[in-house]
């Protein structure tokens, strides 16, 4: 039976208000995502195949319409759509036209203006999750297809979210193959945070590498069979990276972006990387990283990441050096950013965030409070600027008190400190 709606149809919501269908943006084995249109104002409009729902699932989206979103960060149903008994669907707003599909940014048919963006679209996807893990809720289906990515900005918008449930309760679904926790693969477990978290970890290193975790020499060469599907991502998952078993290791041909960005990474990304794909985080699913620690090492990686000459970006070490790939160019950093926990370059666009300075509310995680920018016309004279809503407490280096207002500069300079909400940082000079 065919279930499509014609351009130019007016359909009427729960809520009174109409619309008109003016064409179709995509179709999936659910069901169509149609552009709509009232009074000059464009939404989407998600409508199920009927067999792809059941009464069940009609409540489950009105209930998600009544508790309303997460955040701004996810594109959520807002009102729905019926006809007769098979007919249904949910409105949300449309994409907007400066993202693109993260299938996009895998497939490499768009980029990411720097490597800097793409930890900033997986910071803000962690953020996104914390939220919704927050509240009580697991996303049950997390994979590629979930996420709308601006490659300029790094940000990023939840999308398809019709799946997203109280976590521990189903909604039938177990999630895209690839993309599933091994439990779930198996069939031991129900989608749950946990599962989520596999999931959320895939896409970072995904994102970070363009590769899969779990494929390596052991996913080539044959068919992928359902039963070698299960070996491999159910049964017996090997990391490509586990530092035990060897078993499964990137073919030198087929994964060199994997090898070549693996080998670049500091050591606190890969024992990340190892906590969520080594035996215990792939069989043991309460030890994968939460999104608290998926966040303090992507902050720090953000930072870590800094500007050679030539134009390349480079992935400082955890010894400081910073050597570039492209050049061969040492690169030298004049001015360390000492926090309670590690330090970071001090070079430009470098960032302080709010996370990590104080324990903070999920909203302001990954809020900018400190910048560091360079003199207009001076690029060797860098400053700090302080872009929080509130006064930082600095000592200049020759032990002067004085106060920093909000946008104001202060010169990176050795000795300087300043303190800012609980954390007092320091400003070294480099060695």
């Amino acid at each position: 039976m065919n279930t499509e709606l014609s351009f130019g149809t007016t359909i009427k919501t729960t809520y009174g208000e109409e619309w008109t269908i003016q064409d179709k943006l995509g179709e999936g084995g659910q069901g169509y995502v149609y552009r709509i249109e009232k009074n000059g104002v464009k939404k989407a409009l998600k409508w199920y195949k009927p067999r792809a729902i059941n009464e069940e699932f009609k409540e489950h989206i009105r209930m998600s319409i009544m508790n309303g979103t997460p955040s701004n960060g996810f594109i959520w149903p807002t009102d729905i759509v019926e006809s007769g008994e098979t007919g249904f669907g949910y409105i949300m707003e449309l994409k907007p036209e400066n993202y693109c599909d993260m299938t996009d940014i895998l497939c490499q048919n768009r980029k990411f203006t720097s490597f800097r963006r793409v930890v900033d679209a997986a910071m803000h996807i962690v953020s996104e999750m914390r939220v919704l893990h927050n509240k009580g809720y697991s996303y049950q289906d997390l994979n590629d297809g979930n996420f709308f990515i601006d490659p300029v900005r790094g940000r990023i918008l939840v999308c398809d979210n019709d799946n997203v449930t109280i976590n521990g309760k189903s909604t039938g679904v177990l999630g895209k193959p690839r993309y599933m926790a091994p439990e779930i693969v198996r069939g031991n477990n129900m989608p749950d945070i946990c599962s989520d978290r596999f999931s959320m970890a895939l896409i970072i290193f995904r994102l970070i590498t363009l590769g899969h975790p779990l494929e390596g020499i052991r996913s080539t060469g044959e068919m992928l069979t359902p039963d070698l599907q299960m070996v491999l991502y159910g049964t017996d998952p090997v990391f490509i990276f586990d530092p035990e078993d060897t078993r499964n290791r990137p073919d030198p041909e087929i994964h060199q972006n994997e090898i070549a960005i693996w080998s670049c990474l500091p050591q606190y990304m890969k024992d990340i990387f190892i906590k969520a794909f080594g035996k215990s985080g792939l069989m043991q699913p309460i030890h994968r990283p939460t999104e608290v620690e998926w966040i303090d090492a992507l902050v720090r990686f953000r930072s870590d990441i800094v500007s050679c000459s030539c134009g390349s970006e480079v992935f400082v070490q955890e010894d400081g050096k910073a050597v570039c790939d492209c050049c061969g160019r040492l690169i030298s950093i004049p001015n360390w950013l000492e926090l309670p926990e590690y330090r970071i370059p001090g070079t430009r666009d470098s960032r302080i965030y709010q996370c990590q300075t104080c324990i903070t509310d999920v909203e302001d995680a990954l809020e900018p409070i400190g910048r560091v920018i360079m003199a207009k016309g001076q690029p060797e004279k860098l400053g700090i600027r302080n872009m929080s809503s509130n006064q930082w407490d600095a000592i200049t280096s020759k032990g002067k008190q004085r106060s920093v207002q909000p946008n104001e500069v202060i010169p990176l300079k050795d000795g300087i400190q300043f303190t800012v909400n609980e954390s007092t940082i320091h400003i070294r000079g480099g060695k």
